[in-house]
């Protein structure tokens, strides 16, 4: 092959010389004026860095005149190698201290080394006073630059003496391209046979002539590949079948020209149509459901004038009546002479709608009674006060809260709980009219909205009226349930102009109706002010108080023996002593406990205190008094109830006999294989039990008589007018006789008059316990009653 300047060869040999020779001299460049330099930039950095560590302290004693600590400062910078020399320039005394490694000639090393200039300033007045110069070393810089030239000269001689290698390999490779260009010319496509090349095996154009042989194969074997295409397509037809059957997706397409419409086997199904039934274009529209149909039929003429693409979701009602949801992909195609076609995919989108329906339910809704939850509450709300507003007219919020829900929760269990509030929610709906809202927010509160009310007469009926509904029994599984709730009433504008502050009203009456002894409603007046703020604050503060223990305080109120009117024992009742508020009793405070989950907590304190109370009496010789200890349905399902006990006895020294435990006939009765098993392990600790307020429940007489129950506590409502009331006197009197027949003691609370003294004894009362006596005292008081009674 003859020299060609425009062949492959010589144009890929000179360009590697060209761009060989450019890369040496971008490399020298490089090397010069970037590498070079920014390795000075290094060791000038370095300079920067020592300059900057020695520089305020030199000021510091430059300012206070301080030469000796200069100079030590100095001589330990040059105690570095490559630091020569550090003048010092004083504007003050004009002076200038110089230090070195024994050379004298500054001026000969800041021309031959890396010199630095710093200002030197007053700390205390940032005031000029001096000029710090350091000289520093370009040995380690130029003896680098040295190494780094003598490699970089190496490795450009290696680099040009390959590529001159490279060279001349190409040349003796690339002109056998000639030899290939020949045979090629004299290849005959009617006769196709395998080049017959004499080139050395093993390189590119040996390659490249077996890729021209195999190249012919290939078209030798190109018809029975056509065969088996066509039978591959066939194939692939039936997999697209069956692939739009199990995507549920179907395709079609409509050509204007000569009105044919063509669907896919899956999309036959998917409308419920026999397969190739025949379809006209305005048959395949009048499927879609009348809702939507302008729609679809609009945005499909308008794809059509535009002569672009189509995204659709729309029902379509089958011939059996069945309703389903398609979402359609189409594109019309125009071309230039003048055919048009719509061709789409449309998807069986059923379930996802459903799913989308389900989870805006969710979203909604609440789960476990199907009601509306506060989004969709304040969302009703909001449309009902601008409805209010542009009409004149009043709307009601309604807030509704089950009494002792906690209680049920506790004693028999969420899942009683939640079928509870199930159940509350359907007899709710049946007591509000089809406009209304009933909506849960959580837990066992309900919010009613009443869009149109004629007067605050109409909130306050209703809300009567639902009170007396669920004041009745119900009965929830296997449970008969008395249920009172707390209502509060905030009307509309004269409680508040939006659904936060009408809420926020409701809510703060409920409390009030609460605060005065639950199973009320009550409207909301200014006067409740700030009561649940209030309220929230004395919940804090009883969480402190029982963190701390040190506001916790326990009273004493003395039981005594019917027949001696001696002492036996007293019963413990709680009391907190607020920093600000006082004293503050039982009943404020204990249904917080519960709701905010201290009441173990604080039940712990009793018991402890109560205990060790009952220690100091038998210090001081009284060791024949028993305590009484009340028991919350929240401590009486704790597990550590008895270990705790136990430990307690253990820890004062003190005998189970003298310590009794006053359950609830509501706690008693709410689970009583729990219970039976709970007491049973608190008598084998040798407490007492007692069956607090009894007569007010519902206890069951043959679960009574299993129970491991000591005594019976008659209620102070059978006793504050047993004078008076032949009724009372005869509960009073077949309590004490069905307590002793069952081996049992009795107590009668709310003794306050000597005549209550006389009949209970002759009633056959065991003991005693009353205002008549001393209301409940302090610990202190109590050791001076048992000294003086």
């Amino acid at each position: 092959m003859g020299l060609n300047f425009n062949s492959i060869t010589v144009k890929t040999i000179v360009h590697i010389l060209f761009f060989s020779t450019l890369f040496v001299l971008f490399i020298g460049f490089v090397t010069k004026y970037i590498f070079s330099a920014a390795y000075l930039d290094l060791e000038n950095e370095k300079v920067r860095i020592i300059v900057n560590n020695i520089k305020p302290s030199i000021a510091l004693n430059l300012s206070y005149g301080f030469r000796e600590a200069i100079t030590e400062i100095s001589n330990k910078a040059l105690e570095n190698k490559n630091i020569l020399a550090i003048k010092i320039n004083n504007y003050t005394t004009n002076d200038k201290l110089i230090f070195t490694k024994d050379i004298d000639s500054i001026s000969s090393l800041e021309q031959d080394n890396l010199l630095h200039k710093s200002t030197l300033l007053d700390p205390a007045t940032d005031k000029t006073i001096g000029e710090l110069k350091l000289i520093y070393s370009k040995d380690s810089y130029e003896s680098y630059m040295k190494k780094f030239y003598q490699w970089l000269f190496f490795g450009i001689f290696i680099f040009s003496i390959s590529n001159l290698f490279l060279a001349s390999i190409l040349y003796k490779s690339l002109k056998n391209l000639s030899v290939l260009d020949a045979a090629l010319k004299a290849f005959n496509p009617n006769q196709p046979k395998k080049l017959n090349l004499k080139i050395s095996i093993g390189d590119e154009i040996s390659s490249i002539s077996q890729s021209a042989n195999i190249m012919i194969e290939n078209i030798t074997r190109f018809l029975n590949a056509s065969k088996e295409l066509n039978k591959k397509l066939f194939q692939s037809q039936i997999h697209l079948k069956d692939a739009q059957r199990m995507a549920k997706v179907g395709s079609w397409d409509y050509n204007f020209e000569d009105k044919s419409l063509i669907l896919s086997d899956e999309y036959y199904r998917i409308l419920g149509i026999k397969l190739h039934t025949i379809l006209t274009w305005q048959d395949f529209l009048s499927l879609i459901c009348k809702d939507d149909y302008m729609r679809v039929y609009k945005e499909i003429q308008n794809a059509i004038r535009r002569g672009s693409q189509f995204d659709l979701e729309y029902a379509v009602i089958l011939h059996n009546g069945k309703k389903i949801y398609i979402k359609s992909n189409g594109k019309v195609r125009k071309k230039q002479n003048g055919s048009m076609r719509i061709t789409g995919v449309s998807m069986d989108i059923t379930n996802d709608i459903k799913n989308q329906k389900t989870i805006e339910k969710l979203a909604y809704f609440d789960g476990l009674t199907g009601l509306a939850n506060r989004t969709l509450l304040k969302d009703r709300m909001t449309k009902a006060i601008q409805n209010a507003k542009r009409t004149q007219d009043l709307l009601a919020v309604i807030f509704l809260d089950l009494d002792h829900f906690k209680l049920i929760n506790d004693t028999l269990g969420h899942s009683v709980g939640d079928e509870l509030l199930a159940y509350i929610a359907s007899l709710l709906k049946t007591q509000l009219r089809e406009s209304d809202t009933l909506s849960r927010l959580g837990g066992d509160e309900f919010v009613i909205l009443l869009p149109i009310i004629k007067d605050i007469d109409t909130a306050s009926n209703i809300a009567s009226k639902i009170q007396q509904t669920l004041e009745s029994k119900h009965d929830i599984g296997t449970h008969g349930l008395y249920i009172t709730s707390s209502i509060g009433v905030a009307i509309y504008p004269e409680h508040g102009t939006t659904s936060d502050e009408l809420i926020r009203n409701a809510d703060t009456a409920m409390y009030e109706a609460k605060n005065e002894g639950r199973n009320k409603y009550k409207i909301y007046s200014q006067s409740m002010g700030n009561f649940v703020d209030k309220q929230l604050n004395l919940e804090q503060d009883l969480t402190t108080a029982v963190k701390r223990k040190t506001e916790i305080e326990v009273f004493y109120q003395p039981k005594i023996e019917s027949l001696t009117q001696k002492i036996s024992g007293a019963e413990a009742l709680v009391r907190w002593r607020h920093p600000t508020k006082g004293l503050i009793f039982p009943d404020d405070f204990i249904y917080m406990a519960e709701s905010t989950g201290l009441m173990v907590e604080l039940g712990n304190i009793i018991i402890e205190a109560s205990i060790k109370q009952v220690q100091e009496w038998n210090e001081f010789g009284f060791n024949n008094l028993k305590v009484a200890i009340n028991l919350s349905a929240r401590q009486f399902q704790d597990i550590n109830l008895v270990p705790f006990v136990a430990s307690m006895l253990s820890k004062f020294n003190v005998d189970g006999s003298q310590v009794e435990f006053e359950i609830t006939e509501s706690i008693s009765m709410a689970n009583m294989p729990t219970t039976f098993r709970i007491l049973t392990e608190l008598k084998e600790l040798g407490v007492s039990i007692a069956i607090d307020d009894f007569g007010t429940g519902h206890s069951s007489l043959a679960y009574l008589k299993k129970f491991p129950i000591d005594t019976l506590k008659i209620d102070k409502s059978f006793i504050i007018d047993i004078a008076e009331s032949d009724e009372d006197k005869v509960i009073a009197q077949t309590i004490i006789s069905m307590a002793h027949s069952l081996g049992m003691k009795t107590v009668a609370e709310g003794v306050e008059t000597q005549t209550h003294v006389t009949l209970l004894k002759q009633l056959k009362c065991d003991l005693l316990q009353g205002y008549f006596y001393t209301k409940p005292i302090s610990k202190n008081d109590f050791i001076t009653f048992l000294k003086e009674y």
